[in-house]
């Protein structure tokens, strides 16, 4: 059964900054896909295919890039304030 907090999970460990707006849209699919389905599913044949056209598909429509990029700038956001805390805390 799909999980939000599995996908969460799966967001904040595979997001960052330093990503294209493509290799963001990606991830994103993976993760919903990998939520959804199981890790098992990104193991079938044409999966990266069926990725890329996804990504491709998320990054040449305006509104849906403006989202998967405002869902990867939370993410990200989420992360930098973690690290940020992490070092605070071992100081």
């Amino acid at each position: 059964m799909p999980s939000i907090d599995t996908f969460n999970e799966k967001l904040s460990t595979m997001l960052d900054a330093n990503l294209t707006a493509k290799e963001l849209a990606e991830r994103i699919v993976i993760a919903a896909l990998e939520s959804e389905f199981g890790r098992s599913f990104t193991l079938t044949a044409g999966f990266a295919k069926m990725v890329n056209t996804l990504a491709d598909s998320i990054v040449t429509n305006p509104d849906m890039r403006r989202q998967a990029l405002a869902i990867a700038s939370i993410y990200i956001s989420k992360n930098r304030d973690n690290d940020q805390k992490n070092i605070t805390q071992r100081t």
